[in-house]
């Protein structure tokens, strides 16, 4: 069989017949929020040197848990990552920069005062 996309590139390939819409921008960049952010996850993970188990045994999770936190296809909630970060003894910080030129700042230490 011949495939005139082998040996293609997938991803030129793609950007040639999916149309540049702002809902399928938006998706894109959905999908790679949740990338970006499932690394985070790991990355903080193995610069502390925990173990999956570990984790678990932190803050009262099975390891499927966090496993399913680790995943990029998993639809994580803010409850997760403060969850997550709380096991890692891990403080964070999130700043959004706003149109007008304010930022916003939300911290795991405003977070600890507050609850």
């Amino acid at each position: 069989m011949n495939n005139p996309h082998k040996s293609a590139d997938v991803l030129k390939y793609l950007d040639s017949i999916v149309p540049n819409t702002p809902e399928l921008q938006l998706v894109g960049e959905q999908e790679a929020m949740r990338i970006m952010f499932t690394q985070v996850l790991i990355d903080a993970r193995l610069s502390s040197g925990m173990t999956h188990e570990q984790i678990a045994t932190a803050i009262n999770k099975d390891v499927e848990w966090v496993k399913r936190v680790e995943d990029c296809n998993y639809s994580h909630t803010w409850d997760d990552f403060v969850t997550y970060m709380r096991a890692l003894n891990a403080n964070f910080e999130i700043t959004v920069n706003l149109p007008n030129g304010s930022n916003v700042k939300l911290s795991s230490d405003e977070i600890r005062r507050l609850a």
